[in-house]
């Protein structure tokens, strides 16, 4: 909350500037608008576009994201820069195929001079920051100045390939860890659903010993049940069977005794 709030105060600010610019506000002459043109010339217009942007990229709440752009903002600025000393070089007849046969004297420094402040006006500061890489060139004899101008080239085209290709490599890579971690995954899940078929077909076999035991187990009782009843029948039928002779035998006794009396009786009137 305290980030947008200083965007605010930044784009009001960025904005009080630029009506001061076009009309008469408090606080701001005239004349620091012409000094601040006389210094940076037309190079005010990539200035005032990074600090617009600059804003922008500071209302990003992620610490990555926003130093991401933020360096893609600076390599954005120095590009416009570097692009503007080689078209200026390029008008005073310095291009690949003439650098390496180029001399540097007094007549091309003030031709740079004049071009780069009257009839391009990009500015004193980056005039001078131009005269002083040129003047640094210089300073090593042993070096040609087309080493120079061949080093402008490669910076521009190094960093254009920090912006473009930087944010490639990184989706490459994000891409082939999101494939990488897909397919563990992948491989976990699989390992998983092996797992779960394992431990299925462990259950299924553990219900069907159960089931198993659980039949013999039933088959015993009534294997038992029905040797007890078939114990019990036999016992019933022994008794009956025991029963029908004790009452055979006595009735045996009875006759026994009957025919004996009748015999005693059959004596006694004899």
């Amino acid at each position: 909350m305290k980030r947008i709030k200083y965007v605010y105060f930044y784009f009001l600010f960025l904005l009080y500037l630029i009506v001061g610019f076009f009309g008469d506000v408090p606080l701001i002459s005239k004349g620091i608008y012409e000094n601040l043109y006389n210094y940076v010339g037309l190079m005010l217009i990539p200035t005032l576009l990074f600090f617009i942007l600059y804003g922008f990229v500071f209302m990003i709440k992620n610490k990555k994201r926003r130093f991401f752009w933020e360096l893609r903002l600076y390599y954005i600025y120095v590009i416009s820069f570097v692009v503007v000393y080689i078209f200026i070089l390029s008008t005073l007849g310095i291009n690949l195929n003439t650098a390496p046969t180029f001399t540097i004297n007094t007549d091309f420094i003030r031709n740079l001079i004049n071009k780069s402040l009257f009839e391009y006006k990009i500015g004193y500061l980056p005039t001078y920051i131009l005269y002083e890489l040129i003047n640094i060139s210089l300073k090593f004899n042993q070096y040609p100045f087309y080493y120079f101008y061949y080093f402008l080239i490669g910076f521009e085209v190094f960093l254009i390939i920090l912006m473009i290709f930087t944010p490639m490599r990184r989706s490459i890579i994000k891409s082939n860890i999101k494939r990488k971690k897909e397919r563990q995954r992948a491989e976990i899940e699989a390992e998983l659903m092996e797992q779960i078929k394992i431990k299925e077909d462990l259950e299924r076999k553990e219900a069907l010993r159960i089931q198993k035991h659980k039949k013999m187990e039933e088959d015993a009782i009534k294997k038992k049940a029905d040797n007890f009843e078939k114990m019990k029948k036999n016992k019933r039928a022994s008794r009956k069977k025991n029963k029908e002779k004790t009452s055979e035998e006595e009735l045996q006794n009875i006759m026994g005794k009957v025919t004996l009396q009748k015999t005693v009786t059959i004596n006694r009137e004899d």
